[in-house]
């Protein structure tokens, strides 16, 4: 099953329901727009379609996991992710002052198609920055003239270039 149909196809089911469940494979591609993410898993979706006169709602639960960079080491994270979404799209083009409150999509070439509406889910619920478990374990990272530290011991820590007033209030 695809996750594309036409919107006589889905008419069909208003009587007794739509509801699916699928494993779909997004490519790369269609995530061009945020480089950060270097894969993704196929996408386990979960699908119940609501039927009223002026709409189709398909309530949308997408499980997966994709790879983003380490916001401290830039290695490679994996981050679960699962999202809960509606979207709604109009049967009729004059229907759009009737439903308010809501986000809708008017129908195209009749036809729906859902999967640039997951990759938008997906990127929106993407983190700003995720840091890996070895980057949170390990104690201090350092370099050539610097040193990575915590809020705790960069408050203990005193700036070296009033250390000279310090030695000036100890005497």
């Amino acid at each position: 099953m695809s996750l594309s149909w036409s919107v006589p196809d889905l008419l069909q089911f208003k009587e007794e329901g739509l509801s699916f469940h699928e494993e779909v494979v997004l490519p790369l591609e269609l995530f061009r727009t945020d480089p950060e993410i270097r894969s993704i898993v196929p996408v386990d979706v979960k699908d119940v379609v609501e039927f009223s006169k002026q709409s189709l709602t398909f309530h949308l639960r997408l499980t997966g996991k994709m790879v983003l960079p380490c916001a401290v080491t830039l290695e490679d994270v994996d981050y679960p992710f699962q999202i809960n979404t509606a979207e709604t799209f109009l049967l009729s083009a004059g229907t759009e002052n009737e439903i308010e409150g809501e986000f809708v999509h008017q129908i195209e070439n009749d036809q729906v198609d859902l999967i640039p509406y997951l990759v938008e889910a997906i990127l929106v619920e993407k983190p700003m920055r995720v840091v890996s478990e070895k980057a949170r374990d390990s104690r201090r990272f350092s370099g050539n003239g610097w040193t990575l530290v915590n809020e705790e011991s960069s408050k203990q820590q005193i700036d070296p270039r009033l250390e000279k007033l310090r030695k000036f209030f100890d005497n």
